[in-house]
């Protein structure tokens, strides 16, 4: 373990599978401090001790939640808040792909309620602690899903219609708008906030679905997917590197900036998102 980042504290998301445990080894590896969240128990237990073990950095805390319920996000902030009196970076990287409709307990679309409100609600509670730590980082791990969508604000759950895959690309396109209203928000602050894209990764990702969205999702990985390393790399150079000390409101892709779409730049809109996005969770 190197000590680079000994006195840096690093938030993430989705932290036991994927990416999200990819960056999370590897900025253990660089000497930060983790606050890692999973949803299962399990996942998490293993996760913790392997990371731990791989890089011999004691400096590894495990919270449970699950990210699709706005009452876990808000008792996660608190603990997290009173575990760590300030937080570097926040890697917001917990998603998935959800073939069926459902709603939560809460009443909120099963993918919108973790692809997009769960950044959306942890980021704010915890935005006071961040922004009191200098030069500290938001960072939202989205996709270029989002290219070929558009956000309908009169179905923005897609309760009329539901559709898995739009529905997964629109939670993406939400992800890269709410970066850009906050990014703004933060103007004038030490605090930034970017957002990426990962590459489609060989990963587990999709394989909470039936079985025929499963193979037809394993055999485009075997096609096409990168690994799960190559995958990580933009969350963990957003999350360390020194070049980007100061960059804000950018989107991401093989650690350099890139255009995302076209509504995704639209300031009314991302100012809609985000206002709906309040009014929801008020």
């Amino acid at each position: 373990m190197t000590s680079t980042h000994q006195d840096k504290i690093c938030i993430i998301t989705g932290a036991t599978a994927g990416i999200g445990k990819e960056a999370a080894s590897n900025l253990a590896s660089m000497g930060f401090t983790l606050g890692l969240v999973g949803r299962n128990p399990d996942k998490i237990s293993s996760t913790l001790s392997e990371i731990q073990f791989a890089t011999g950095n004691e400096h590894v805390t495990f919270f449970q939640a699950d990210l699709s319920l706005m009452e876990d996000v808000r008792r996660l902030a608190v603990e997290i808040q009173s575990k760590f009196d300030k937080i570097d970076v926040l890697l917001n990287n917990a998603g998935a792909y959800i073939s069926e409709f459902g709603k939560t307990r809460e009443g909120f679309e099963n993918t919108f309620a973790l692809n997009h409100l769960s950044y959306f609600l942890l980021t704010d509670l915890l935005l006071d602690t961040l922004k009191a730590t200098p030069n500290s980082r938001i960072v939202n791990v989205a996709s270029n899903a989002h290219l070929n969508t558009h956000l309908d604000f009169d179905n923005l759950q897609g309760f009329n219609g539901y559709k898995g895959w739009p529905a997964y690309c629109k939670s993406k396109l939400c992800n890269i708008m709410f970066t850009y209203e906050l990014a703004r928000r933060l103007e004038g602050s030490s605090t930034t906030a970017n957002c990426l894209h990962p590459g489609f990764v060989k990963t587990n990702f999709g394989n909470n679905n039936k079985r025929s969205v499963r193979m037809s999702l394993g055999a485009a990985k075997a096609l096409g997917a990168i690994s799960i390393k190559k995958g990580a790399e933009t969350s963990i150079y957003l999350a360390s590197s020194d070049e980007v000390e100061g960059v804000n409101g950018k989107y991401f892709d093989k650690c350099k900036t890139k255009d995302s779409s076209t509504q995704s730049y639209v300031i009314e809109d991302q100012q809609r998102l985000w206002n709906i996005s309040e009014q929801l969770l008020s």
